[in-house]
């Protein structure tokens, strides 16, 4: 990567990998309470539009995610969550959550 140039998360070619990432996704989605404010699950909504993309697009650019995000969501947005969120999505793609501290991880495959 260049400088200059926003970070782009892949999705893996293994197809074990991309089912515990649908997987995760589900997952993710059953977390949402819709009554929470979604500055409070800023976490959960990141991690969710990052994975959402991954799949349906096989890439994110994450600073063109961000951007969208932090439209959609105003004062609301936490990069900070979003930054997470996608360290936490490259390394499920990467190395299936090696790296992970916490969480309840990717499903066994």
């Amino acid at each position: 990567m260049e400088i200059g140039q926003s970070p782009v998360l892949t999705l893996p070619e293994d197809p074990t990998r991309v089912r515990q990432l649908q997987a995760k996704l589900e997952e993710y989605k059953g977390r949402m309470t819709p009554s929470r404010a979604p500055e409070t699950r800023m976490d959960t909504i990141c991690k969710i539009a990052v994975l959402k993309r991954l799949l349906a697009q096989g890439k994110v650019t994450t600073w063109d995610l961000a951007r969208e995000l932090a439209a959609n969501y105003g004062s609301g947005y936490d990069p900070n969550a979003f930054n997470n969120a996608c360290a936490v999505i490259q390394d499920y793609c990467e190395t299936g959550g090696a790296s992970a501290v916490g969480g309840t991880g990717l499903s066994p495959a």
